[in-house]
This record gives C-alpha cells, sequence and structure tokens, in this order.
C-alpha cells in the first residue's frame, strides 16, 4: 500500500514536472516534515493576523470578531497617534542605519590593512551585534540612570548636573538612537569589511598610475564596487530597524508619553493594552508595506551616488 501510493506520489510529481526521475523524491520525504513544521510555524499566523486586520475583535467585548472589512486601515490612517509613531519609526530607521553605515564603513576602510592583533580587534568589535536586544535596553538604561548611570557619572567629571535622559523627549529619543547604532554597527563593518577584503587590485593601480586622490580612489572606485554590498546591507537593517522593539520597551516603554512610541510600541499597545487585535493587526501590515516600500525603493535606485 505505502509503496503503491509512493509510485502515485512520484509519478504525479514527474509528470507535474517537479522530478525528473523517481529517486529524486527521497531528499523531498526528508525536508517535508520540517518544512510542514516551518509552514504551520511561519503561514499559519500570517495568514491569520492577515484576515484578523478586516476585523473588529476587542478582546474586552463580548460578542465575538466582526467583519468589519477596511475599516481598521481607514480608521488608522485617520488616527494623528498612528502618524506620529510612523514619523518616529522613520526618523529611527534613517538615522539609526545611516549613522551605523558612516560607522561601519569607516571603522572597515581603517582596519583594512594587516597589523599585530587585527584578529582580536576585528572579533572584540563585533561584540555588540550578538548581544541580545534586551540585555543591551537593559545595560543602557542603567547607563543613563540620573542618579547611578555611568553617563551621568562622566558628566559629572566636567560639571554637568546629571540629566534623566529617558524622562525627556528630545534625549529619550536620541538615547534609543544611540543604543541602537552601538549594537548594531557591527553588523555593517562585518559585512562592508568582507567586501573590502574581497576587492581586485587592478582598479586600485590603474587609478595609482593616473594620479587619483584618495578622496578619488574612494569615490569613484571603492564606493561603486562597495554598492551591492552596501545596498544588501542597509536592506537588512532596515528591516531589522523596523522590528525594533524590546530594547525601546524596557528602555523607555515609549515614553516619555509617546516620545518614542514607534511603530512596534504603537501596535503592542493595540494589542496588549487596549486588547484591539483587528486594528493592531491592520497596523502591521502597514509597517509591513512600509518595509517592503524602502526595500523596493533601495533595490531599484542601487544607491545613485
Amino acid at each position: 500500500m505505502i509503496k503503491k501510493l509512493k509510485n502515485i506520489i512520484e509519478g504525479s510529481l514527474i509528470k507535474w514536472g517537479f522530478l525528473e526521475k523517481k529517486d529524486d523524491i527521497i531528499p523531498y520525504a526528508f525536508l517535508a516534515p520540517a518544512l510542514i513544521i516551518l509552514g504551520g510555524i511561519l503561514f499559519f499566523p500570517l495568514v491569520y493576523s492577515f484576515v484578523l486586520s478586516f476585523f473588529d475583535w476587542n478582546m474586552t467585548q463580548s460578542g465575538g470578531a466582526e467583519f468589519i472589512f477596511l475599516d481598521n486601515f481607514i480608521e488608522l490612517f485617520g488616527n494623528s497617534a498612528f502618524w506620529h509613531s510612523v514619523r518616529l519609526q522613520v526618523f529611527f530607521v534613517v538615522i539609526s542605519v545611516f549613522l551605523e553605515l558612516l560607522i561601519g564603513l569607516g571603522v572597515a576602510m581603517l582596519l583594512n590593512h594587516n597589523f599585530a592583533g587585527e584578529h582580536v580587534v576585528r572579533a572584540l568589535l563585533l561584540l555588540p551585534v550578538f548581544i541580545l536586544p534586551v540585555v543591551s535596553g537593559l545595560t543602557f538604561r542603567f547607563m543613563y540612570d540620573p542618579q547611578y548611570g555611568a553617563i551621568n557619572w562622566l558628566l559629572g567629571l566636567i560639571g554637568i548636573n546629571p540629566i534623566a535622559f529617558l524622562s525627556d523627549s528630545t534625549f529619550a529619543f536620541v538615547a534609543i538612537i544611540i543604543q541602537d547604532v552601538w549594537r548594531m554597527w557591527p553588523f555593517m563593518f562585518m559585512i562592508l569589511y568582507a567586501s573590502l577584503s574581497s576587492l581586485p587590485e587592478s582598479p586600485y593601480e590603474a587609478a595609482a598610475i593616473s594620479g587619483a586622490t584618495k578622496w578619488q580612489v574612494f569615490r569613484h572606485v571603492t564606493l561603486p564596487m562597495l554598492k551591492p554590498s552596501i545596498v544588501i546591507a542597509v536592506i537588512l537593517r532596515i528591516v531589522n530597524a523596523l522590528k525594533a522593539f524590546s530594547e525601546i520597551y524596557v528602555m523607555t516603554n515609549g515614553g516619555p508619553g509617546d516620545a518614542t512610541s514607534i511603530m512596534s510600541i504603537f501596535i503592542y499597545k493595540n494589542a496588549f493594552d487596549f486588547y484591539d487585535m483587528g486594528y493592531s493587526a491592520a497596523a502591521s501590515y502597514v509597517l509591513v508595506a512600509i518595509a517592503l516600500a524602502f526595500s523596493v525603493y533601495l533595490v531599484k535606485t542601487q544607491f545613485e551616488f
């Protein structure tokens, strides 16, 4: 019976063009259980949340979910708090990723040569990126403490009074950006350093013969060859920065007020503070759309320098 079923499946897959010969089904058979489990974990919540975005479902109210089609999205686009979170999200992503790119590229250029202890230095520079976001957030929260924080202690040494960084709307937003830049610039460094190390020497030799300055070499030789790696690194960081949540949650919980309430915090609060699951799901898909828009734009423009 099992052999007959196997032959039927193999025949169908060969007929549909998925297999060229019967022996090819064996690798797929080994992969199938893992793929089914992974598909259930990934795709079921994805589809469920998308369907949920068309329903009015507040967990504190009786009556269950009510289909309202696009009303969640319409209400969302008319909500000033939502647009505030979008603006903060864009500022957070653009400023953080830009600074991480500058620092990562600069350090990669500085270390792109052989020196004593180079492997140790590069390994140490990568440590922040392996720290869990929530651990990084808690660490910076303690560092920003107005009474016992290391930053205010250093400021006190030069005669500056303690600053309540996380209680001030302007300082709080800058504080979460500094935390993100510190933790993630090594990611940029890692990608760009690997790319720099693999660049061919012939363009540099030609530039030296033509008498090009260091800036001209960087501008017209190094940067164009690094462009694909820069685009990939920036896209990966944008997608990752759009998902930033735990470090901001433990540092400020979106506060003071809504000064650091980026989209992930806005979504979380609507889902777990106000229990409005449909509205939160709709906001989540707007965040996905923003991530896709950023990625498509970068891929199409390819950083036209």
